[in-house]
């Protein structure tokens, strides 16, 4: 039990710097304290200049702050430009490649998409895209009766033109412009600046037979198709060579079919099989099929295009003994007036009849002109078919003698009446 203590008025005070019972019981006499060295604060200077850490962690200046804020900005910046320009030049590459393509078709559908196409990428690269772009347009402008987009096509190599370097694609369109403007000089000269790029020798070939010297475009054409083997046309091209110049129907032939086989609308490959038909030398099925396909590929052919393969698949019927799918070509013809009907007809008539060569018809409508059938006119308009020989005229009776009046009946001799008596 707890002792009361009525002296015990309360525990004394404790002193923190005299030890505490440790509960042994000894208690050390009065007065008698241990020595002990005074405990040394260390200030935080000491501790710095022991090699210590501040109990604290330092403040920064606000300079100090500012400059990393402004390092991380930079670096954030730097990280966004490389990001743009890596992504501006990946558009680039994809867009042009797809133009690329689409120009490989060697059409008035693949001219406009790879037009189209470049169209926001000649903003982001006024150097090559448009140059690209301007090519497309030219082509467009040359071979498919679009002359308001020369005037663009200008435009865009005009900066390009004028560099120290200039781009192969602004040289062949140039060499296109020229081209369908009829200058044949020109238009050679920037194509061949445009060295051993594959359209260059397209393009060359195309200006020696308008030039009407058909043996210099072997050269360039063979040059182009050691570069791209597929490009459709340099094919067509080829197989025009061949059927024209040196009448190897089996080199043209090949030709054509292995530039429909990359371009299955190709214009000037098609007609190409249908005059080789139209000769006798080919059968007339192997050209009739891609005569309809390009007959029947509307909006993307242009009209004049799609009249002509009119005109060819026609005259195809015809030769066959189909006259009813011959007049029903002709009727899918847009906007064929009487006198161009009046041609159509005829020309259908002379090429059918015609079995041993193709000739090319005299003074067709515009409606049946076009750049990708460009054999020259020699067959005269007229009817080939010499009228039916008139039924020889039977020789002419002669006339008859009039009868001869019948004599009169002779009298039959009279009986002498015994003359009366005399009288005595």
């Amino acid at each position: 039990m707890p002792r009361n203590d009525p002296h015990d008025r309360g525990s004394p005070p404790v002193d923190p710097a005299r030890p505490q019972d440790d509960g042994s019981g000894y208690d050390p006499p009065p007065g008698f304290e241990e020595a002990r060295p005074p405990r040394a604060q260390a200030s935080a200077d000491d501790l710095s200049a022991a090699g210590g850490a501040r109990s604290t962690s330092p403040r920064r200046s606000p300079g100090l702050r500012f400059a990393v804020a402004i390092g991380l900005l930079l670096v954030l910046a730097g990280a966004l430009l490389g990001y743009r320009a890596w992504h501006r030049k990946k558009v680039l590459a994809e867009g042009m490649a797809i133009a690329e393509q689409a120009l490989r078709l060697d059409t008035a559908a693949g001219y406009r998409t790879a037009a189209d196409t470049l169209e926001p990428l000649a903003k982001l690269d006024p150097r090559d895209a448009a140059s690209m772009r301007a090519f497309a347009l030219a082509m467009l402008a040359a071979d498919y009766r679009e002359p308001s987009l020369a005037k663009e096509a200008e435009g865009l190599i005009a900066s390009p033109g004028r560099a120290e370097t200039v781009p192969v694609w602004a040289d062949l369109a140039a060499a296109a412009l020229y081209l369908g403007h009829g200058e044949v000089g020109d238009a050679a000269t920037y194509a061949g600046r445009a060295g051993d790029a594959p359209w260059a020798g397209a393009l060359l070939a195309r200006l020696a037979l308008l030039a009407g010297n058909p043996e210099a475009a072997f050269e360039p054409v063979q040059r182009s198709l050691a570069a791209d083997p597929r490009l459709a046309a340099s094919l067509a091209m080829q197989g025009d060579l061949s059927r024209r110049v040196r009448r190897d129907v089996h080199a043209a032939r090949t030709a054509y079919a292995a530039a429909l086989a990359s371009s299955r609308t190709h214009p000037r490959a098609t007609f190409g099989l249908a005059k080789l038909a139209l000769a006798s030398q080919i059968p007339l099925n192997d050209a009739i099929p891609p005569l309809r396909a390009l007959l029947n590929d509307a909006p993307a052919t242009p009209a004049n295009e799609r009249a002509r393969a009119a005109l060819h698949l026609a005259a195809l019927e015809l030769r066959a003994g189909n006259r009813a799918a011959s007049n029903a070509a002709l009727d899918q013809v847009e906007g064929l007036d009487k006198p161009g009907r009046t041609w159509a007809e005829l020309a259908v008539l002379i090429a059918a009849t015609d079995r041993k060569a193709y000739r090319a018809v005299k003074g067709p409508p515009p409606l049946f002109v076009t750049a990708s059938d460009d054999d020259p006119l020699e067959a005269p308009a007229v009817d080939p078919t010499p009228p039916p020989a008139p039924h020889p005229k039977a020789a002419p009776r002669p006339a008859a003698r009039p009868a001869r009046k019948a004599s009169p009946p002779a009298r039959k001799p009279g009986i002498r009446k015994p003359p009366p008596p005399r009288a005595p």
